[in-house]
């Protein structure tokens, strides 16, 4: 990026309008930037910086800033750049967020940031966002590098020059932006960290788990377990899973001989509980003796009820069997009258449907009679006016006839002395026609035309609807014949007379008529007849409910006679049960059990209970800490998995962070990140020494401090190799003058190094901010020549600086200049 036109408005220290024309100075070489401190010499830089990515150089120079104290209240801050980069030249303008007078009316208003870059032939850009990732991506670089690059701080540099390691870590974290590889250090300790918390999170488990193991008391693992509990050492934890098993195998067998001694113990309670049992059984067999002959005596007398209720119930079933078989045969001879009921409704529906289309037939006769009356009516309407309408044209044609006879009277009416005559051209007209005193006009004739047109169409309409009334009588009479033929066809023998296609409508009447009376007889006989059937059927309908009860009642008798049977051999077999016990008793009535005998036996079986219940503990104590020893061992073997892989995660973590912060035990204390200086930091000193070389005619080269001891402390400190002694010495010995040129060498070496990092980007235009105040005359020179010679090819390079040697020795100036109402800057070419 090379500037050919820059234009500030109200922007700093520059209170109106000011413009440069870069491209007076030819596009190379040197030229000086210079006034008095504080004029706004580095604000030029600043406005280039600004319009090409919004924002200001330096960290104490905000955007908010850049508005002129000295602007007038109406005038719009802003900049533009006229700019050539790799053979094409871009316009960019830019205008800050500023408060300004309103353009109407009092008070202030607040405009917003704008951009645009302008780039032809393409379309402009526009938004600041936008211009800045345009320019950006047009150069290469972004606002940071660009002012490093471009913008050679003097002061920043001679700090840099004489900073110790911790302090230019720190600049060159800034410069390289390596701030990425002391956060990767920080990440590392920050993981292992982590790693270790999740370490002694697992070993806090896992000697929970091993607290939760239980020992039986005085098992011989009782006292090792509980002083691993009490030493809470992760370490020993797989020790305490080992014993964790043992006790498993303890518990395992005390169950299993707990759960025998249970089963011998119920065995001998079972025996003892059989004789208590039969102790009291034969203490209270006379009681039993006793209430089961009593017992004998009362099944005894039940048996003899239940055969009684049952020979009862026996005679009823039986006499309401006959009944049923009597309403049965009963049933039968009304049932055949439901087959003839049905045969009945059946013709009396055939009847009724006759009687229908009869009706139906005599109606339609009566319709086709009268649509056959309205036909003559009509024909003869149509005769009438038939005849009306020839009586019309014959008189139309006499007058038609008429008036063309008397045409030539007409003629002749309108003829003129001396003029032709219409007819035979004659201008004399001797003889004229004469026209009768009754003759026909035109408008007579046309009056009687229009009328004798509506009478014709009047007659044509009365033609149609005698027709249409005629087909419909007709239409009518057919459709009659076929329904009356469909009828007689039904009736079948019961008509004898002609078929309906012969007769008259007197005679079809007729025959209709008779048909109809006939079927009102027939149906009135149907009728009857259906009425006493029906009478029968209700009849059968109360002989079938009364059959239905009938059967009710068989079949609760039945029940209750089943139920008796039961009763009875119920009876039967509890009666010989009692019987039976009575003998069985009588014959195996034991000794008398003494009562001293059945108390020891109840006293021994209390003992084995109370040793079952003691057993029974015993196991359920096992079983109880089996299962929670099972789940704590199987938990704590987890734990010790997930204690490993943490230790693991750890160790690596743990090496990681030590390997990149440089804190390995035997190894050079030397972080990442510092190292990533170093390498960079190794050819900023390689690319300085080519120019350091000549400004001291080979006198001083710089180099960084090399030792296989340095740590981190001291692996960025920078020493000078004096090739006139031959001795390496700290570059704080170096003198002002070789200072300045140390770090202006430092400077531009940096600024070649970025733009190599930086994809090989072209800086085509440099400034250099001060520091020459220090050179004596000869050094000056030197520094001069060099940047002479760097400037030589296609490079612009700017310095800015208020040492009056150089306004002598740089005759290509920008002169800035101080003033009361603001800067001032121009363009001087001496």
């Amino acid at each position: 990026m090379k500037p050919l036109r820059l234009t500030l408005t109200a922007f700093g220290p520059y209170a109106g309008r000011t413009e440069l024309d870069f491209a007076q100075f030819g596009g190379s070489g040197l030229f000086l930037i210079g006034g008095d401190t504080g004029a706004g010499k580095t604000a030029l830089f600043d406005a280039i910086t600004f319009a090409l990515y919004g924002e200001a150089t330096g960290e104490n120079r905000k955007t908010a800033m850049l508005r002129s104290d000295f602007a007038a209240p109406d005038a719009e801050t802003g900049v533009e750049l006229t700019f050539s980069h790799r053979g094409r030249s871009y316009t960019v303008r830019r205008w800050p967020e500023q408060l300004r007078a309103a353009k109407r009316g009092s008070g202030t208003v607040k405009s917003p940031a704008r951009a645009e870059l302008i780039q032809e032939p393409d379309e402009p850009v526009t938004g600041s966002a936008a211009v800045t990732a345009a320019v950006t991506k047009l150069l290469g670089i972004d606002a940071k590098q660009f002012a490093q690059v471009s913008m050679l701080a003097q002061n920043d540099f001679t700090r840099l020059l004489n900073a110790p390691s911790a302090d230019r870590a720190a600049i060159l974290r800034q410069i390289f932006d390596t701030a990425d590889h002391q956060r990767l250090g920080q990440a590392a300790v920050q993981h292992a960290r982590q790693a270790e918390d999740a370490c002694r999170r697992c070993e806090d488990t896992v000697l929970l788990h091993v607290a939760s193991l239980q020992a039986a008391p005085g098992a011989e693992q009782a006292a090792d377990l509980q002083q691993m509990q009490d030493a809470r050492d992760p370490f020993a934890a797989a020790a305490a899973a080992e014993l964790g098993r043992q006790l498993l195998a303890v518990d395992e067998a005390a169950q299993a001989q707990q759960q025998q001694r249970i089963e011998e113990l119920e065995d001998k309670i079972a025996r003892g509980d059989a004789a208590v049992k039969l102790g009291e059984e034969h203490a209270g067999r006379r009681q039993q003796l006793a209430g089961l002959m009593q017992e004998e005596t009362r099944t005894a007398e039940v048996l003899r009820l239940a055969e009684a209720r049952q020979q009862e119930l026996e005679q009823r079933s039986e006499g309401i069997r006959q009944t049923i078989a009597e309403a049965e045969a009963g049933r039968e001879a009304l049932g055949r009258t439901d087959t003839e009921q049905v045969r009945l409704e059946h013709q009396i529906e055939q009847a009724q449907s006759l009687a229908a289309s009869c009706a139906a037939l005599l109606a339609g006769l009566t319709h086709a009679e009268a649509a056959a009356r309205d036909a003559a009516q009509r024909q003869q309407q149509y005769a009438a006016a038939q005849t009306a309408l020839d009586a019309a044209e014959a008189e139309y044609a006499a007058l038609q006839r008429q008036l063309n006879a008397n045409r030539a009277g007409l003629l002749a009416l309108q003829l003129q002395p001396g003029q032709p005559c219409p007819v035979c051209g004659a201008t004399e007209h001797p003889h004229p026609a004469e026209l009768p005193q009754d003759h026909v006009t035109e408008q007579a004739l046309e009056a009687r035309e229009q009328a004798l047109t509506a009478q014709r169409r009047a007659t044509a309409a009365s033609s149609r609807t005698a027709g249409d009334a005629a087909a419909r009588a007709a239409e009518l009479r057919a459709a009659l014949t076929r329904e009356a033929a469909a009828f007689f066809a039904r009736r079948g023998a019961r008509y004898t007379g002609k078929p309906a296609a012969e007769l008259d409508n007197a005679g079809l009447r007729a025959a209709l008529e008779q048909q109809q009376h006939s079927l009102a007889e027939g149906l009135a006989g149907l009728q009857a007849r259906h009425a006493e059937f029906k009478r029968q059927a209700e009849q059968a309908r109360a002989l079938a409910t009364r059959l239905e009860n009938l059967n009710t009642q068989r079949a609760a008798l039945e029940k209750q006679a089943f139920a008796a049977q039961r009763k009875v051999a119920n009876a039967k077999a509890g009666h010989a049960a009692a019987a039976a016990r009575v003998q069985q008793l009588q014959q195996a009535m034991p000794a008398r059990e003494t009562e001293e005998t059945l108390r020891k036996l109840q006293q021994a079986l209390g003992r084995l209970r109370a040793a079952r219940a003691a057993a029974i503990t015993a196991r359920d104590d096992a079983a109880r800490r089996l299962h929670a020893n099972r789940a704590a061992l199987d938990a704590l073997d987890k734990a010790l998995r997930q204690l490993a892989a943490a230790r693991k995660k750890h160790a690596m973590w743990d090496n990681l962070s030590k390997t990149i912060n440089g804190n390995l035990a035997g190894k050079v204390k030397l972080p990442f990140e510092q190292y990533v200086q170093a390498f960079y930091f190794d050819g900023v000193v390689e690319a300085a020494n080519l120019r350091f070389a000549r400004m001291t005619d080979g006198q001083y080269r710089l180099q960084r401090r090399q030792s296989e001891a340095l740590g981190g402390k001291t692996a960025l400190d920078l020493d000078v190799f004096d090739a006139y002694t031959g001795k390496t010495r700290p570059v704080g010995s170096l003198s002002g003058g070789e200072s300045f040129m140390a770090a202006l060498c430092l400077a531009l070496g940096i600024s070649d190094t970025i733009q190599q990092n930086a994809g090989g980007v072209t800086i085509e235009t440099l400034f250099i901010d001060e520091g020459f105040g220090s050179l004596d005359a000869d050094s000056l020179e030197k520094a001069v020549d060099t940047l002479a010679g760097l400037a030589g090819g296609d490079k612009l390079i700017g310095v800015i600086s208020h040492v009056e040697a150089l306004q002598a020795r740089l005759t290509r100036q920008v002169r800035v200049t101080k003033t009361r109402a603001g800067s001032k800057a121009e363009i001087v070419l001496e």
